[in-house]
Order: C-alpha cells, then structure tokens, then sequence
C-alpha cells in the first residue's frame, strides 16, 4: 500500500475516481473542494494498492499536527470504489497511520460520509474505526425523508399553509438566480444570529457555474412576482440537501417555506431520484445539544434524523497506551 499526498496536478485524477466511486459526492471533487483552498493547508491523501492503482483517496486538511477530514467540508473519509473489499479498509486505515506517524501528524479527525449518500453500501470504514480504537469525537444529526418509503407523514398544518399559498398563485422558480435569493439569506441570517453564509455570493455563483446540474436556487415568488423565499439545493445521485433555507418577512408571514418544501418533496418523489430529500443538521451551537424548534420544523415535513459521525484518532496516546 502506497500512500500519495495530493497535488494540484492530480485534480482530473481525483475528479474521476470520485465521479466513479461508490460513496463519492460532487463537494469532495477538487473543483469544488479548492474553491477555498487559501482557508485550509490541504493534505489530502491518495493510496495506491501493490500494482500501483488507486484505490482510495481522503480529501483532508492539516492544522497544529492534526489531519483533519475535512474541516471545510460538511463530510469527509474515505473515498472508494465499488470494487472495494472490507480487508482493503483496514489497510487503509493502518497505512493512514503509519503516513501520519512519518508525517509528524499525531491526531486523525475523520469525518464519516453519511450512509444516505452511498450509491452502494460503503460502511467499512466504521468496522476498522472500531478494531483500531477510534473514539467517537461528535454525533451530529441531520434529518432526511425516504422518498421512496410511504412512511412518512406531513403535519396537516404545513399542507394546509401549502395549498393556501398554491390556491392564491405563489409560484416556485426551479432555476431562479442566485442573487434574487442571497439578498433574503444574509439578510435573515444577519438579523436572526449576526451571522453570514458560509460561501458569499461570488463563491456560491462560481460553483453554480462549475456544478449547473447539482447546485440549483429554488425560489417563491407571490402573485406580483416579488421573491420571498428560497432555498440552495446540493443534489447528489442519492440524496438532494438543502444547503441554506430562508425567507423574507414576508414569506414568514405567509408561510412560504412550507409551501416550498412540500412543492420540492413532491417534485423529487415524483422525479423517483434521488432517493432521499435532506435538510441539514440541527445542532445546537455547542455541538453537542439539538436544536430543539429547527429539528421540530424537519420532523413536521416527514423527515427522521440520519447520524452523522465524526472520530478521532490519538496516535501519539495509543503508542503511549501500548
């Protein structure tokens, strides 16, 4: 097993082993990843099997001896084929920490892609976590609908707030402008938490204009046409994530982001792929507790929660241990 730091001239490589991956999503490719390159000091890694054939890549980053995966990203891991074997893993994972060890890299924080978005089963990473003594860093929980399970139920409330807003000719925009939604986001963000997006405007309208297919803005306009509510969707082979979620006073008002959720659960179930509708985390600040009123919203659409794990690996404690 051969172990490979990424670098620049290995973007197409990396692209197209994670387009033909079994658990790979477009926001570990490098095209969208590098966007804020000048943030993190990538240490991505690259592992090759003994005919020198890549078999595996780990988008990560590198702070204060730590290898992280990632923290510019909402998941991370181990990237793998669909030929992949649960043994290969768990030389992976050791090959990992022999690099590191030779690296002076001490801590692994490895951040689990979520199972709702494997396009086949691709948990061996969480059996060799366990064999090797990964301890579980954080859980946090996102809520997603199975849209190909009849197991799930809208609160009567929010269908009534949709037919309302369908019945008086609100009407949502499919492929409407970013900039038409940003202004509402920052506004909303800014008034509610002082807080900002996590991508400004240009960065967001750069990885449209890089991912057109995966990254859509949907909007509610009112019957004069004036933009309310929207949403920035990530849309993925298996699960389409609603990225940010916002609303003028107005679209509160009116309820509009119920109408647009529902409008977009349907729209997908109907479509028949992707299989899961997924609305982010719901975190309370300190990482550890729920949002209690955010996650309520979710549940009140269908969606259940999804565990997303997060490891971490002490090398330098388990020689000390051992």
């Amino acid at each position: 097993m051969r172990v490979e730091r990424y670098s620049p001239d290995k973007a197409e490589i990396w692209d197209t082993f994670v387009a033909s991956s079994k658990n790979g999503t477009f926001i570990l490719k490098r095209r969208f990843m590098d966007y804020h390159s000048d943030r993190f000091l990538d240490h991505s890694l690259m592992y090759y099997d003994q005919h020198d054939k890549l078999i595996a890549l780990m988008p990560a980053n590198e702070s204060d001896h730590t290898l992280y995966s990632h923290q510019g990203l909402t998941y991370g891991g181990l990237i793998l084929t669909p030929a992949t074997h649960i043994a290969d893993v768990g030389e992976i994972l050791h090959a990992t920490a022999d690099y590191m060890q030779t690296s002076n890299l001490h801590t692994l924080i490895y951040k689990q892609i979520p199972s709702i978005y494997h396009r086949i089963p691709s948990d061996e990473d969480t059996y060799w976590l366990w064999r090797i003594g990964a301890a579980t860093e954080r859980c946090d929980i996102m809520t997603a609908i199975d849209l190909q399970s009849p197991q799930h139920n809208i609160s009567k409330r929010r269908t009534t707030h949709r037919n309302k807003l369908r019945s008086q000719g609100y009407h949502i925009s499919y492929n409407a402008p970013i900039e038409q939604f940003w202004p509402i986001l920052e506004q909303n963000l800014a008034t509610r938490f002082r807080a900002k997006p996590v991508h400004t405007l240009s960065e967001i309208a750069l990885l449209k204009e890089r991912f057109d297919n995966e990254i859509r803005c949907i909007t509610v306009t009112t019957p004069q046409g004036d933009t309310i509510a929207g949403t920035i969707l990530f849309v993925t082979p298996r699960a389409v994530r609603t990225q940010y979620i916002s609303a003028s006073p107005q679209g509160k008002e009116s309820n509009s982001i119920d109408f647009l959720m529902i409008e977009l659960i349907e729209h997908y179930r109907d479509l028949g792929d992707p299989r899961y509708f997924e609305f982010g985390t719901s975190m309370a600040p300190d990482g550890i507790n729920l949002n209690p009123g955010l996650i309520m919203q979710k549940e009140g659409l269908g969606g259940r929660s999804i565990a997303c794990k997060t490891y971490r690996i002490d090398l330098l404690k388990k020689e000390t241990d051992t």
